[in-house]
């Protein structure tokens, strides 16, 4: 069952060499009120919350050439996984500062939060102002970035089991980012509701990261 897609898909690539240690990175940021957040309507109506999130990214001149992103990494996103997710564009670019890092995760991705510059603000998901995400991440509202393949494969899970066998995407330990950086990110934007309650966005897989500062 593959992912449910709300846009086109397309191709390309980015990155480097080397290796890391477990190492997860929180932020000490309170959560924000939710009350004060009118921009998307907090509801359970995830084709609503797809378009939404859709015009957002469009409005925010995120839409990136789809040549710029990778699809070949998206063959190590295993059918049960992919099927978690509603695609909202297949390539797009924004910037934000760095918040939280998981390097690796147990499904041997290099996971890292960033908060949003200002102009791409809007395209978060309902449960990334949740109480939840606070939880999950003791981070405060941030959009999740997760780069296949850059750790080993330690979850017993079916949809992780075997998902990076022969591998032979970029490494981009070289690049992954640190806690305060500014960086811009390159690749598919979705939105995965099973993750937390009303659902979160993502760029999922990766295909490029750039450190600003």
């Amino acid at each position: 069952m593959k992912a449910k897609k709300l846009s086109s898909s397309s191709s390309h690539i980015t990155s480097t060499t080397s290796s890391a240690k477990k190492r997860t990175t929180r932020s000490s940021t309170s959560i924000p009120s939710t009350t004060d957040r009118t921009k998307l309507h907090f509801s359970s109506d995830f084709q609503t919350i797809s378009q939404n999130l859709i015009a957002a990214a469009t409005q925010d001149n995120a839409i990136t050439d789809p040549s710029q992103c990778n699809t070949h990494l998206n063959d190590f996103i295993l059918p049960a996984k992919e099927a978690r997710f509603i695609i909202l564009n297949p390539c797009i670019t924004v910037s934000g500062t760095v918040i939280y890092t998981d390097y690796f995760n147990p499904d041997g991705d290099a996971n890292f939060n960033i908060v949003l510059d200002s102009q791409y603000e809007n395209m978060l998901g309902p449960g990334q102002y949740s109480q939840a995400f606070f939880q999950k991440f003791y981070s405060g509202t941030a959009l999740h970035v997760e780069v296949p393949c850059q750790g080993p494969v330690t979850s017993p899970k079916p949809f992780n089991v075997g998902a990076c066998e022969g591998y032979d995407g970029p490494n981009f330990k070289p690049v992954l980012p640190k806690m305060g950086q500014h960086v811009m990110v390159t690749g598919r934007y979705l939105i995965e509701p099973p993750e937390l309650p009303g659902g979160i966005t993502e760029i999922h897989p990766v295909s490029s990261v750039r450190i600003l500062s």
